[in-house]
């Protein structure tokens, strides 16, 4: 009788996980949505709409921003920076402010902007520079009805009432929570708040351990408080999320925020590397977020394995999609005097191919990109031809072809898999370029996974 009791239970548990799919409220979502170069992802939620922007660094146009419904499928609809910069943009914050929607970002010439735009599909502002220090900003509305933003190393300043500029001093208002000392980061690096109200508690979201370094080095912490500025306490469930050991999976798993949509449910998103693959940047992952019932946030299933979309699924033809504007940026500044432009690879093992038409004095070529130091390619100069770079799991071949038929390998088994951070520093991912001189016409470029 037990036993049929417990299979009964078990079925009735199961029914209940696939009504709420049915309904659109899944049980559990652990997904990873955008695999390839998506770090730093903040996530803004308006109805039930998502926007959601990322990291841009030196690529242009910056801060692209999406949209989704689902939290599965999204599309680019903007960039939140359209001019080219002499700076890295990282670590930004989306987020609705009265009627319009802002992202406040930090810059590698050690200060923030935030750009407004009425609708995240855009025009977005010109960059309005915000004396706020710190980077990695995370806007509240505190419980008196004012602005503030957070920065790394819980410090924290008041903004105006148009949120365009600092109205004081910052002050250190949150000073982490100690992980065990015998983890292995690269740091303490209190960076990443961000912030959000539930029940009456401002909730704290940060990252520590450092971005990449050691595959545990990062995490997700949470702290709480009656109010905005503290004083904070640490969750007993610290971390929220954290990889644990190098056999995982994903690495370096960080940078969370923690939001909730129109039916009540509740997600963490946050940014990894996949185990052997730091050539392709920082994920953006989401998994689904349950209360304890003394009101602390902990993943609804820590031991289930991540989806993944299918190679023909909808959110991969987007990510794939090399005929659209949107999921183009250049490397700011160009690459051996000539303009690069950059697409960003979801797959370990994927193959790219473009025809050139190259006047006289010009020059085309193609390349897996990840700074002036750490690449692989091949250019031509005047003529018509077709390149192609095939990328097997870091192990890259290069080759060129007069008819887009026949092909001749110029380099092959070239090992790629040290073009990241960890070695060249950048925070970049290695990404599929062409590079092109004034009057190179480019066309049949595909991108296909392999």
């Amino acid at each position: 009788m037990k036993k049929y009791l417990i299979s009964l239970i078990c079925v009735a548990l199961a029914l209940c996980a696939a009504a709420c799919s049915e309904a659109g409220q899944p049980a559990v979502l652990k997904k990873v949505v955008f695999p390839g170069d998506y770090p730093d992802p903040s996530i803004v939620r308006d109805g039930e709409d998502f926007y959601m922007t990322n990291s841009s660094f030196t690529y242009y146009p910056g801060l692209r921003v999406w949209h989704s419904t689902d939290l599965v499928n999204w599309e680019p609809i903007s960039f939140g920076i359209t001019a080219e910069q002499d700076y890295s943009i990282f670590a930004p914050e989306i987020c609705k402010v009265g009627g319009k929607f802002y992202i406040y970002y930090p810059t590698s010439a050690g200060v923030n902007y935030v750009v407004t735009a009425d609708d995240p599909h855009g025009p977005w502002s010109d960059p309005v520079l915000l004396d706020a220090h710190g980077i990695d900003p995370g806007h509240v509305y505190a419980e008196d009805g004012k602005q503030y933003l957070y920065t790394n190393n819980g410090f924290c300043v008041e903004l105006t009432d148009d949120g365009l500029a600092a109205a004081g001093e910052d002050s250190k208002l949150y000073d982490g929570w100690q992980f065990p000392q015998e983890w292995e980061t690269e740091g303490f690096w209190l960076e990443s708040p961000k912030l959000f109200q539930k029940d009456g508690w401002f909730y704290l979201v940060t990252a520590e351990g450092g971005t990449a370094g050691p595959p545990t080095s990062h995490m997700v912490v949470v702290a709480r408080s009656r109010s905005a500025l503290g004083p904070w306490e640490n969750s007993p469930y610290n971390p929220l999320v954290h990889t644990y050991s190098a056999d995982e999976e994903w690495w370096s798993k960080g940078h969370g925020t923690i939001f909730d949509d129109a039916d009540g449910n509740w997600y963490v998103i946050y940014h990894s590397y996949r185990n052997g693959y730091h050539t392709l940047g920082r994920t953006t992952i989401i998994e689904s977020v349950v209360w304890t019932e003394d009101g602390w946030p902990k993943l609804a299933d820590e031991g289930l394995d991540f989806a993944e979309d299918e190679e023909g699924s909808a959110q991969f033809a987007v990510l794939r999609d090399v005929s659209n504007p949107l999921m183009w940026s250049d490397w700011a500044g160009g690459f051996n005097g000539a303009r690069l432009s950059t697409f960003t690879a979801p797959d370990t093992a994927y193959e790219f191919s473009a025809k050139f038409d190259v006047p006289e004095g010009g020059r085309g070529g193609l390349y897996l990109f990840y700074n002036e130091k750490a690449n692989i390619g091949l250019e031509y100069p005047a003529g018509q031809y077709w390149l192609r770079i095939r990328n097997d799991h870091n192990i890259a071949t290069t080759e060129w072809s007069l008819d887009g038929k026949e092909w001749t390998v110029v380099e092959s088994g070239k090992d790629v898999s040290s073009f990241h951070h960890n070695n060249y520093q950048g925070f970049f991912a290695l990404r599929p370029s062409i590079l092109s001189t004034e009057g190179v016409s480019v066309s049949e470029v595909s991108y296909q996974k392999k």
